[in-house]
């Protein structure tokens, strides 16, 4: 009698092998004879053969979880020596094989017989692949976070597929933003000739053979990394990219399926990696409402800089290891430091934003440790630091590069030690405090310079990044603009529907020198000022309209429309002193001006309020 072993259900379904005399080996590894994609089955699982009566005998069990068939609707556990007929079914993990009799089952669409000498052992069928795709979207939709949707998708290709190496990259391919290899080949950086393809071809693209390929065959990247072929598929955000060696291209089908089924990867990834990572946002926010902290806006942007952020925020967030936010003034590090510790283990205690630049020097340490009753003149009352009060929690150290070096000095030891005294004391305090420190300065200048303590930096540099500043990121404008536009909105009852083209021009085409926090308060000014359901041209300040290109602010060509520039400034100024009740201080920083650049354009325009 000839058997075989049919996967009834699971990741790997239609997978077919024959069973022979000599014994095959079941599970996830490199080396098995049927490998499955079953993230429950173990590397090698379970080894089977055809007995000498015509049954399938279980020779060996070596998978963590059991290996179960039905006897009589009965569940079983199989053990070594166990036999099957045809018809039984064996369960490992999500996966069913079941016992065919090759003589009575009918040719079936998903019938691929695997002979154990052949060249195709593996091979995958299209019922095997939609199934793989299934599996991994039910995957993705489990997971809590977008590092985990990127781990978990490049873990499923080498399986799935199944390749060699897989990676997810920018839409640019410059960055790697999750990476899984086999083992066997070397988890080096990406060859630079098909990172070139990547980025130049924009499109899925299939390299069965890289040998056939005249600008990849001699290509030293390609060869010292073993790539036999290579393929990738772009989304609206990632790249998907997998490649395989000599071992995967002789026993599997790379095909225009498997170039589909990359794609229908790389869009679903796409789209549960923005699901996911709004997810996280949301348990941030809600953490961040419990703190000091009560930021208006989440990380909003699917820019390639945002999106490597927010990969590295959520790398981050687990581990106690202190972290230093380098980045320009508006970019919103406290709020990068407020998600850090919404997503940490300590997201349920204080988080607590201190800035060092807005303290005098002689109170900053006061303010940073606390202090004794009678400590210095005025300390009339025992006074708890943000040290005191964020243990438990997060403490967020804004602008840390403007310390006097003798608070540096105590700094240090608080990070070394995790202990300190109040000033005027002398009993030690121990806390547990995650550290999470910002500047806008260049701190290693300011060691060369003797500014700042080198032996400070390095304890708060353990983990680093640099927030992008808004002129890098010009496609996360309007997500923004749109996002501070509906807040403002609700909370003045204005209805928001959207952005005039030529205004959206504008703001994208501006500079940003304040970045987030300059592009928050003109929304808001527009916002305030405008009338309609949309933010226009005319709702923009003066000095967005004197930066932009000539084309962006050209007249409409319809006769009796146009306005002057001073005709714009006379109604910013009016509705600017009509919004604030004629108070002219108020209308000056509503319109980003100083009370005596207000005063003179009154006089110069004639308003009388």
């Amino acid at each position: 009698m000839s058997l075989s072993l049919l996967v009834v259900a699971g990741p790997d379904l239609g997978r077919r092998i024959a069973l022979r005399e000599v014994p095959i080996s079941i599970g996830r590894g490199q080396s098995e004879a049927l490998r499955l994609a079953d993230t429950a089955v173990s590397r090698h699982h379970l080894t089977v053969r055809l007995g000498p009566d015509g049954r399938a005998v279980v020779e060996e069990i070596g998978g963590v979880n059991p290996v179960w068939t039905l006897v009589e609707g009965q569940r079983v556990t199989l053990m070594r020596g166990h036999t099957l007929g045809a018809g039984a079914t064996l369960t490992l993990g999500s996966t069913t094989l079941q016992v065919v009799d090759d003589a009575a089952a009918p040719a079936a669409p998903v019938r691929s017989t695997v002979e154990l000498d052949a060249s195709v052992v593996g091979q995958p069928t299209a019922p095997s692949r939609l199934a793989a795709l299934a599996a991994l979207g039910d995957r993705l939709a489990r997971c809590s976070s977008l590092q985990a949707v990127l781990r978990e998708a490049t873990t499923w290709a080498l399986h799935a597929l199944p390749a060699s190496r897989a990676l997810l990259l920018s839409p640019d391919g410059s960055d790697i933003l999750s990476s899984a290899s086999d083992g066997v080949v070397p988890d080096l950086a990406m060859s630079r000739a098909l990172l070139d393809r990547v980025r130049h071809e924009r499109r899925a693209f299939l390299v069965r053979d890289v040998q056939e390929e005249p600008d990849l065959a001699d290509r030293r990247s390609v060869l010292v990394r073993g790539i036999a072929g290579a393929m990738a598929a772009p989304a609206s955000n990632l790249v998907f990219y997998v490649e395989w060696g000599a071992k995967e291209a002789a026993t599997h089908s790379w095909d225009e399926e498997a170039l589909l089924l990359l794609l229908c990867a790389a869009h679903l990834v796409s789209a549960l990696g923005d699901s996911a990572s709004e997810r996280s946002q949301l348990k941030a926010a809600a953490s961040v409402r419990r703190g000091a902290v009560k930021p208006v806006a989440q990380m909003i942007g699917k820019s390639a800089p945002m999106q490597k952020l927010q990969v590295f925020i959520e790398r981050v967030a687990s581990s106690p290891a202190t972290v230093l936010i380098r980045g320009e003034s508006g970019t919103g590090k406290e709020l990068a430091a407020a998600i850090v510790h919404g997503l940490s283990s300590v997201a349920d205690g204080p988080f607590i934003a201190i800035n060092c630049a807005a303290i005098p020097e002689q109170l900053l340490e006061s303010e940073l440790f606390g202090h004794e009753r009678g400590a210095f003149t005025g300390a009339v009352a025992q006074h708890d630091g943000v040290f005191s009060r964020a243990d438990g929690g997060t403490l967020f150290l804004d602008e840390i590069g403007e310390m006097s070096l003798s608070t540096q000095a105590r700094m240090l030891r608080v990070l070394e030690t995790r202990s300190f005294t109040r000033v005027g004391g002398t009993r030690e305090i121990s806390v547990a405090v995650r550290l999470v420190a910002a500047t806008h300065r260049d701190l290693r200048a300011m060691v060369a310079d003797g500014r700042f303590r080198e032996d400070l930096l390095y304890r708060l540099s353990v983990i680093q990044t640099e927030l992008p500043p808004l002129r890098e990121r010009p496609e996360d404008i309007e997500p923004l603009v749109r996002h501070f536009a509906a807040h403002f909105g609700d909370e003045i009852g204005r209805r928001f529907v959207g952005v005039a083209p030529e205004a959206l021009t504008v703001l994208t085409n501006y500079r940003w020198p304040g970045n987030v926090r300059e592009l928050r308060n003109v929304v808001e000014r527009a916002m305030v000022l405008g009338d309609g359901t949309s933010i226009e041209l005319d709702d923009l300040p003066p000095e967005l309209l004197h930066s932009a290109p000539a084309k962006t602010i050209a007249p409409p060509t319809t006769p009796g429309t146009i306005r002057t520039l001073e005709q714009l400034e006379r109604d910013a100024i009016a509705a600017a002193l009509d919004a604030t009740g004629g108070n002219k201080a108020r209308a000056a920083a509503l319109l980003g001006i100083d009370r005596t650049t207000l005063y003179r354009k009154l006089k110069d325009y004639d308003i009388s309020r």
